[in-house]
């Protein structure tokens, strides 16, 4: 029974909704995806926080692949010069790689140049 004290059914629906709404959020806790709260404190997790809080450095998105955080966080025009073979690895890789290509990656992601 809906009382106008306590909201009626439209406090209800909302209530559902964002049940529904703060599960799907916390990683698809619903479908069962990999990113469910178990595996929620992983480096996945670390890597959707930082790109909700803006983070564009690259020592602190280490988890981070290197395409995806150019997309984010770097100018087009670095694509130019980014060494093509290390667009798959995360910038923790490149950081603790010692060759050639990696270095210029590295430097290049870092570079003031091509910040957005």
């Amino acid at each position: 029974m809906s009382t106008p004290h306590d909201g009626g059914w439209g406090s209800v629906r909302n209530l559902a909704i964002r049940c529904v709404l703060a599960a799907v959020m916390a990683g698809g806790a619903l479908t069962g995806s990999p990113l469910d709260a178990a595996a929620a404190t992983g480096p996945a997790r670390l890597a959707i926080e930082r790109h909700l809080d803006g983070a564009c450095v690259a020592k602190e998105s280490l988890g981070e692949v290197a395409s995806n955080f150019i997309s984010r966080c770097r100018r087009g025009s670095i694509r130019q010069v980014f060494p093509g073979q290390h667009y798959g690895d995360t910038l923790g890789y490149l950081k603790g790689c010692r060759a050639s290509s990696c270095n210029t990656a590295w430097k290049l992601l870092n570079d003031n140049r091509f910040k957005k």
